[in-house]
């Protein structure tokens, strides 16, 4: 049998009451209907366990998590902006390989290791840009 948590929850609500003999009332309802259910308070109040994903860190996941974006959605919001593509091109080629080689994996857009490899890609695709400007200069001028 399963039991009426619409009725349950009218009961639960009427132990509010200013009225002691109410509240009573609906606290010994309550406990009658749980008992012919053959269920108990802690069938009721306690939670089941979260599911366990079947794998998850806090930077990546297999299934799909709130913050979570897919590795083709990250290569896509790449390739949608070209100067994002040029600038920073090993950015632009990480965000490819991933969703070669991880194509159902999820990364956690705010973890830690997702931001720092971001960052340090963004800086290195920088530095390359800045570093061949800096030769073509060094050479054209000689």
């Amino acid at each position: 049998m399963t039991i009426d948590r619409e009725r349950l929850i009218r009961l639960l609500r009427m132990t509010e009451s200013d009225r002691d003999a109410e509240a009573l009332i609906a606290i010994r309802k309550s406990n009658q209907m749980l008992k012919q259910n053959g269920m108990s308070w802690s069938d009721v109040i306690d939670l089941p366990p979260p599911a366990q994903a079947p794998f998850a860190s806090s930077d990546w996941s297999e299934v799909s998590l709130a913050g979570y974006e897919r590795s083709d959605g990250i290569r896509r919001s790449i390739r949608r902006e070209f100067p994002i593509t040029l600038a920073f091109f090993p950015l632009w080629i990480a965000a490819e390989l991933l969703a070669i080689f991880y194509p159902n994996t999820y990364w956690n857009k705010n973890g830690k290791r997702v931001i720092v490899a971001f960052w340090s890609l963004c800086w290195l695709g920088l530095l390359s840009w800045l570093g061949a400007g800096t030769w073509l200069l060094l050479t054209i001028g000689t």
